[in-house]
């Protein structure tokens, strides 16, 4: 064995060696032991950071979290409250424009039935709405929506009432959870102040809300373990609280940091959970403007920051055994040149320690490596002239590259290079493809996210060091990105029926029309109304038509193909996408909806039966845009309405198809009249104060045997065209006046004339053959005659008025305002009333001119002695404003429909029943007054 220098220096002069050694050792134990110390405290300092980097990590992304929660909730919140709110203003707003000053007018002026019903109609579309009411300045209850007629109640102790006596009345309050009265659940009051007119209160419009709505509000955001959500005042007191229920009535917010945050409108903070005993946890509070109410999410800090303590437990464990590994490392060299010192023999054992220690240092460094490659994070550090010096396994898997892409020699330019070959560039954003392609050194931190071949969403962090280079590090975050793709879904599809709403639908029709133009095939576009549905809303209620659009979806999902696409556009409207489809494929499609949704729905034990009528379009021939298709597709389902629904129409470019279907359209309405096949409907014509039903306009209907009910304005037009108008007026005239004849009770029946019956010649003779065959008394006939028949024939028809005027016929006119004359003209025509066009209605609140163009043909026909009919009354602020100007009579939807003879003649029953009634009960009050008189 060859020996160095030293080692044949220490043989031939033994006994110098211990002291050289011994001068030599004392500096070098030092060294090591100072290294020992750096090394362990670098390890414990790696330790430290790697778990606050963790833990905040994981604090982050708990807290957005619980923002997207708490903003959720707050905004299906806020629109809770906001809709109950809504009906409240409008009852205020009622109540305010009557001019009521006194607790006593208001009691009479809407201690009514009517407006009973009337607030009981705006709440039923509420779930989270118990019932309404109405108190006046005592507390005392006018109208409840609970019963009728109203109990003696009284809420004069109630804090929600006792708020109102001081009110500005600006903003609505919001009363602590109480027990009702009457349901006995807990319950939540918002409250709006009624002002007089000399400002004092007048009475308070009160509006019960279910608590127990909320958990299901709750429920539905998807809590995970240990998370939960409160709703509060701004003072503290908390109304519900989910999962777990208040302790009590009175209990309230105790987190002095969340009353802080109040002003700020919201915001995120870390409560101890003294309250509930269950320990610390994150909150993010938010405002529910404006009814003073705050939501807060929250998620126990023992859930929250669970995997982040298992984590922090495995680096704890590395570290340690790090340390025990740096501490048996600094002890052994210890010893080694404390053996120097006493032998010089001691030098091969120092030899063979040093050579231990450095396997030590190996194994130490092995478990360091350890664990950066048991990190949840891929991390790659590189240095100045782009080597990579550390990376981990967790990089390489989430990058998808083999390991060896990481030693290459080229650095990391050799790992941009073989991502560019595999095409990754495609999946990073434009700024990190334009990273790739100009330099990859990072000037500043920043932070971007990418989507890998296999779907994985990574988050990558580039940090640059002072020196030069970089710290990368890559975290799954596909989790989160799932997360916000659901809110997404959310935002696409329509939450009633599951469906994609009208935003989805476009999106994927933007889609289709994209392939269409890169060359692929074309696709169908089919429109769908449902016919009959506002009839089962009106019969059954808003909740059993949300149940019937839920079944007729599935039912048009099963008529459907694999990769076909159905969305609910709004209300009982449809559309679908049908890929790859012409003509035939559309038809064959809608033929299988006109089946499968006319088949009878069971809900609530009521048997409901709807059809569908549908348009068809198809890409390219009937259009290349989506505004194209669309209205196309919807044209084309006008035309299936306009044939008499429950059918289906393909869009037509041609004016062929149409006179083709004008012709068929003529021939069975030549047989229809021929046979009588048609019916009279009866809709109400109400005193406008009391709602009571004093007449009835009698209103065609046909019933085509195979396109089903025919809109009168299809059949009308074409009935004057062909002279059939004639022969069809005289049965409509006769079947109402005998109608009209049975009734139990003398209501006038109104007729609508045609002007070629006023051109016939035997109008006169026609009219009394039919009051002598049904033996109505002439008093109770009203003939409607159009305003632009008047104009265009008035010295023809003024005598036939005269002499109909003379049978004792009451003469109406019928579209009054609308046609483009003076309307000085009605001083020559012996009209009894006047009917208001309902065009002027629908902009009657809206519309100044509108308001003041009815307010001047009032003053006209009262000034001419003319009764006035409000026609097309369908809102109560229709209704409340032609009330404000006294319009003597209304009709429309919001007081009736038409109706069929049985369900007029019950109508009427009612009345004279209620008129009984009414008469008793004056009677009675008669005799009690003549008997308080007499003693």
């Amino acid at each position: 064995m060859a020996l160095t220098g030293m080692d044949r220096l220490a043989v031939a002069a033994p006994e110098p060696a211990p002291a050289v050694l011994r001068a030599a050792s004392a500096p070098r134990a030092s060294r090591v032991v100072r290294t020992g110390m750096v090394v362990a405290l670098a390890t414990l300092l790696l330790a430290g950071v790697a778990t606050w980097q963790l833990h905040r990590n994981a604090t982050a992304e708990v807290k957005r979290e619980l923002q997207q929660i708490a903003v959720l909730l707050a905004e299906q919140t806020a629109r809770a409250f906001q809709a109950v709110d809504l009906v409240a203003k409008a009852v205020v707003e009622e109540v305010e424009r009557s001019g009521v000053a006194d607790a006593q007018a208001l009691r009479q002026a809407f201690e009514t039935h009517e407006m009973q019903q009337a607030m009981a109609r705006r709440a039923v579309n509420l779930p989270q709405l118990e019932a309404m009411g109405l108190v006046d300045a005592d507390g005392a209850a006018v109208i409840t929506t609970r019963v009728w007629p109203t109990p003696p109640i009284s809420i004069a102790d109630r804090t929600y009432f006792r708020a109102m006596i001081d009110s500005d009345g600006m903003r609505a309050f919001i009363s602590e959870p109480v027990l009702n009265r009457v349901s006995g659940g807990s319950t939540v009051y918002l409250s709006r102040r009624i002002g007089a007119p000399d400002g004092a209160l007048l009475g308070v419009v009160t509006a019960a809300i279910r608590i127990a709505y909320f958990s299901e509000v709750f429920e539905a955001a998807g809590f995970g373990e240990g998370t939960g959500a409160t709703l509060a005042r701004e003072d503290g007191r908390i109304l519900k609280r989910y999962p777990v229920e208040p302790a009590g009535p009175e209990e309230r917010i105790t987190s002095p940091a969340w009353y802080d945050l109040r002003a700020a409108g919201g915001g995120a903070y870390r409560s101890l959970g003294v309250t509930d005993g269950r320990g610390p946890r994150f909150v993010h509070a938010r405002a529910v403007a404006p009814f003073g109410l705050f939501v807060s999410a929250s998620r126990l800090e023992s859930a929250a920051l669970a995997a982040w303590r298992a984590q922090a437990a495995g680096i704890a464990g590395a570290a340690a055994l790090a340390l025990l590994y740096i501490g048996y490392l600094v002890r052994a060299l210890s010893r080694h040149f404390a053996a120097l010192e006493e032998s010089h023999l001691a030098l091969a054992r120092h030899a063979a320690a040093l050579t231990l220690s450095e396997a030590r240092l190996a194994d130490q460094s092995q478990v360091l490596q350890t664990t950066l490659q048991h990190m949840n994070q891929g991390l790659l550090m590189v240095d100045a002239e782009g080597r990579i010096g550390v990376w981990n396994k967790r990089a390489a898997a989430l990058l998808d590259l083999p390991e060896s892409a990481f030693d290459d020699p080229a650095g990391f330019a050799g790992l941009r290079a073989l991502q560019r070959e595999r095409g990754e560039e495609q999946t990073l954003p434009p700024a990190q493809r334009a990273e790739m392609d100009a330099g990859w050194m990072p000037e500043h931190p920043h932070v971007y996210e990418r989507r890998t071949a296999k779907g994985t969403v990574i988050e990558v962090r580039s940090m640059p060091l002072r020196a030069g280079g970089m710290v990368r590090t890559y975290t799954d975050i596909t989790a989160r990105a799932e997360a916000e793709g659901m809110l997404a879904i959310a935002a696409s599809h329509d939450p009633l029926t599951g469906l994609a709403n009208r935003s989805g639908f476009g999106q994927r029709l933007d889609l289709a029309l994209a392939a269409v133009r890169r060359g692929g095939a074309g696709f169908a576009l089919l429109c769908l109304d449902l016919d009959g549905f506002k009839a089962v809303n009106d019969t059954h209620g808003h909740a059993v038509g949300d149940i019937l659009l839920e079944r007729v979806a599935v039912r048009m999902r099963e008529a459907l193909r694999g990769n076909d696409l159905l969305a609910r556009m709004g209300g009982d409207e449809f559309a679908i996408l049908l890929p790859e489809a012409d003509s035939a494929v559309a038809q064959q499609v809608a033929q299988r909806m006109l089946s499968m949704v006319r088949l009878p729905y069971l809900i609530e034990g009521h048997s409901v039966c709807v059809g569908v009528s549908i348009g068809i379009a198809t890409c390219p021939l009937d259009g290349n845009t989506a505004e194209a298709l669309l209205r196309n597709a919807d044209a084309a389902l006008y035309q299936a309405k306009r044939d008499g629904r429950n059918c289906f129409r393909q869009h037509v470019g041609d004016a062929v198809q149409p006179e083709r279907e004008r012709r068929a359209m003529e021939a069975a309405l030549r047989l229809a009249v021929e046979e009588q096949d048609f019916q009279l409907a009866y809709q109400p014509i109400c005193n406008t104060m009391t709602g009571q039903t004093v007449a009835f306009e009698a209103l065609l209907r046909w019933q085509h045997g195979e396109r089903g009910a025919v809109a009168p304005a299809e059949f009308i037009p074409l009935a004057e065209q062909t002279g059939l108008i004639i022969p069809l007026g005289r049965w409509a005239l006769a079947a109402a006046c005998a109608e009209a004849a049975a009734w139990p009770v003398p209501a006038r029946i109104a007729v609508n004339l045609s002007p070629q019956q006023f051109c016939a010649g035997d109008l006169l003779a026609s009219v009394e053959q039919v009051l002598g065959e049904s033996g109505l008394d002439p008093r109770r006939l009203e003939l409607e005659i159009t305003e632009g028949m008047v104009l265009e024939h008035s010295e023809a028809v003024i005598g036939t008025m005269r002499a109909l005027r003379g049978m004792g016929i009451r003469l109406v006119l019928d579209d009054f305002g609308t046609a483009n004359a003076n309307l000085s003209y009605l001083r020559g025509f012996p009209f009894d009333a006047v009917k208001i066009d309902r065009s002027f209605l629908r902009a009657l609140n809206t519309d100044r001119q509108a308001r003041a163009l009815v307010e001047a043909m009032l003053a006209m026909a009262r000034a001419l002695g003319l009764e006035v009919v409000g026609e097309g009354v369908e809102t109560p602020e229709q209704l409340a404003m032609l009330r404000h100007l006294r319009c003597d009579l209304i009709q429309g939807y919001l007081l009736g429909r038409p109706e069929d003879a049985a369900a007029a003649r019950e109508r009427l029953a009612r009345r004279a029943a209620e008129a009984e009634l009414e008469a008793v009960g004056a009677a009675s009050r008669r005799v009690r007054r003549a008997a308080r008189v007499m003693r």
